[in-house]
């Protein structure tokens, strides 16, 4: 069986293309956050680790930081080459960055830790590129009980007619990452202090509960992977459940359902 990540990796290589028009709406809304965390990033050394197509990436070159995106999905590094042609990107590894001590001013990791095999790994390693005094930035995912709509609406189809305990390799804790406890704790391990922790909540709007599978399949890479491990029964359940609970989430324009996140933030000792 292929590990936890080996199928990210291979997820997000197919799913690239699909992404800016079906989930970036939602991890665009906390670009912001991230960056206004850093202060004036204008000739700031910036690397960006989990880059994706290039968004923050592109916000930060914008703004005059010296911008350096690396992510492990070959394809979103070459959007992200086109589309921001002032940054360097890199195909890279989270956990063993291709980069010398000290090279950077700030890291930011947006929604990135959720995705990767060993994050901690991934955290020690934004602290090693790092400058003294230098500030990391990450936002993770909050877990169910936070307010997710979708997430709650996909668990309980799940529960209802299938299970979570199927043939998939065994992932890291999706949420460890967004309680501030435990983050503060390995921040703090990997060399960094004077923490700070905001929950926000992003929003992702849309017409049909079709478009709620479309971004499920085509813009995120571990749900679909549960919903598919199911018995064919199930599968098919779980599916019009998710397509008929999302009227739930109707208002005058449309379906809206909430994203909640932690927005974090650290100084390298």
């Amino acid at each position: 069986m292929a590990s936890f990540k080996e199928l990210e990796h291979q997820g997000w290589a197919e799913k690239a293309r699909f992404y800016d028009d079906h989930f970036a709406g939602v991890t665009r809304q906390a670009i912001e956050p991230l960056i206004e965390g850093l202060g004036n990033v204008a000739e700031l050394r910036l690397i960006d680790v989990c880059c994706g197509t290039g968004d923050l990436a592109e916000a930060a070159a914008q703004r005059g930081a010296q911008v350096t995106g690396v992510d492990f999905a070959e394809p979103m590094i070459e959007i992200a080459r086109a589309r921001v042609p002032s940054a360097n990107f890199e195909v890279g590894d989270a956990e063993k960055l291709n980069f010398e001590n000290a090279s950077f001013d700030a890291v930011t990791c947006a929604f990135g830790l959720w995705h990767i095999g060993e994050p901690d790994s991934a955290i020690s390693e934004a602290a090693r590129v790092l400058k003294p005094g230098g500030t990391y930035s990450y936002t993770a995912w909050l877990p169910p009980d936070e307010g997710w709509d979708m997430m709650g609406l996909l668990m309980t189809a799940i529960n209802k007619h299938g299970t979570m305990d199927v043939d998939l390799p065994p992932a890291p804790p999706p949420f460890r990452f967004a309680l501030v406890e435990e983050a503060d704790k390995v921040l703090r391990a990997s060399g960094f202090g004077s923490t700070t922790f905001e929950k926000k909540v992003a929003i992702w709007r849309g017409q049909t509960g079709d478009d709620l599978l479309d971004l499920l399949y085509k813009g995120i890479v571990r749900a679909p992977m549960l919903i598919d491990a199911q018995v064919p029964e199930a599968k098919q359940a779980i599916i019009n459940d998710i397509r008929t609970g999302a009227e739930a989430f109707r208002d005058s324009e449309g379906i809206m359902m909430r994203w909640p996140y932690l927005a974090a933030r650290a100084t390298k000792v």
